[in-house]
């Protein structure tokens, strides 16, 4: 039955009377008040929970709030559970056991075709600056100086594109798929409407600043504000060059004790987003990533988890969430460029699949490229420059592909 209502507030002893047609009932105000506060209360905390706490593109600067979250930061997810399939909608129920191989991932366009949304991309990439936080020294067979070197190399060898391809000799077009230099595979380019294009992944000139835990950083758990204050330490440091550059990409490269409290190993396995710092010529965005040793948790960010192609499984896990944050990071680093109706970018489109392309090694593990690798690297070795790398995706039709030379989905 409806009934009618109505509410006056008696000033003089603090009540509120509600007067209806069932009858008079008296309520003191302050229960009145401890209701309504309990109502906004709950409300308040469904609107923080429901809020996410990345992946906002809001056009705002990407600073830190109150509990050190970044959320406008683009994050690359765990993996999902070995034998599920994926698909451009996200992770499909477990299909059958695909052994130990991991996923080659489909051929077909994504349904959500990648678009361009107006702002800049790095039509030119200057330097990788890794910056090594925690202990990299360790008798742990994973954060070591030899995993260390097998990072570099990657990330040299992701520096290469198809142009530069007589200079090397014969390797994987990783870098093409992004770039589409000399036209090699029809790929095209990542471009902007004011001029240029994205001309490369990554660089082959690489610098470096150590920092172990510290206090300063929050010791052995980072937050997202704290690896944003190393990065800003380290663009003024020496040890990158002394000036904080805005055509270089910076890199925290955690050890595998250290945490990232806003959700490494549960929700993501690596970051990037941009913040603002003065330079000589000016204010400018400067791009940054996190990526840690999921040692801790390998199966989070990798499937392979016991054996790799260069015999340290959480170094390699590292060097694929690294090529998929720096491949997403030169075309869309202020997170206003180039990502699809759903908010993901080519990296995300193409995530946790590996091609059709991939080689059994003795040792039991898979990988899909070679990489050229450093004549003379700081850590001698014999590098093999094999990796196991997620796919990216190529601009002129939203597909996934391993490589661009040759072509190989």
């Amino acid at each position: 039955m409806c009934r009618t209502e109505r509410a006056v507030i008696n000033s003089e002893i603090g009540q509120i009377e509600i007067a209806s047609q069932e009858g008079d009932m008296i309520y003191n105000s302050r229960f009145a008040r401890r209701a309504l506060l309990g109502l906004l209360s709950s409300v308040l905390s469904f609107v923080a929970t429901a809020t996410p706490t990345e992946n906002v593109r809001d056009g705002k600067e990407p600073v830190p709030e109150a509990d050190g979250v970044i959320p406008q930061k683009i994050v690359h997810r765990t993996a999902p559970p070995m034998g599920s399939t994926i698909n451009p909608f996200g992770k499909a129920p477990p299909s059958a056991s695909m052994g130990y191989q991991p996923p080659a991932g489909g051929t077909s366009p994504n349904a959500y075709p990648i678009q361009y949304y107006g702002g800049p991309v790095m039509a030119s990439l200057s330097k990788v600056v890794l910056i090594w936080y925690g202990n990299w020294n360790q008798s742990n067979k994973t954060d070591t100086p030899t995993g260390q070197q097998i990072i570099r190399n990657a990330i040299y060898g992701l520096g290469y594109d198809a142009g530069m391809q007589s200079s090397y000799g014969s390797y994987t077009d990783y870098s093409g798929l992004t770039t589409g230099a000399n036209g090699i595979g029809g790929f095209g380019q990542y471009t902007q409407s004011v001029a240029g294009g994205v001309t490369r992944v990554a660089s082959t000139t690489i610098l470096e600043c150590t920092q172990p835990s510290s206090s300063i950083y929050g010791g052995k758990t980072l937050s997202d504000s704290t690896v944003q204050s190393l990065v800003k330490a380290a663009a003024k440091s020496s040890c990158s060059g002394g000036t904080p550059d805005a055509s270089a990409v910076y890199l925290v490269l955690s050890s595998s004790d250290i945490r990232e409290s806003s959700g490494f190993l549960t929700k993501y396995c690596g970051w990037h987003t941009y913040t603002t710092m003065s330079t000589p010529s000016g204010s400018a965005a400067i791009k940054y990533g996190f990526i840690g040793n999921p040692s801790k948790s390998i199966g989070s960010c990798t499937y392979q988890t016991t054996s790799s192609p260069n015999n340290n499984p959480g170094v390699d896990a590292m060097v694929s969430v690294i090529a998929h944050e720096l491949d997403e990071t030169v075309t869309d680093p202020e997170l206003n460029a180039w990502y699809n109706a759903q908010g993901s970018e080519n990296g995300d489109m193409c995530a946790w699949t590996f091609g059709s392309s991939q080689t059994l090694l003795s040792n039991g593990s898979y990988y899909n490229v070679t990489l050229p690798v450093p004549t003379t690297p700081v850590v001698q070795g014999n590098y093999s420059g094999q990796y196991l790398i997620q796919r990216a995706l190529a601009v002129n039709n939203s597909a996934c592909y391993v490589n661009a030379n040759p072509i190989i989905q």
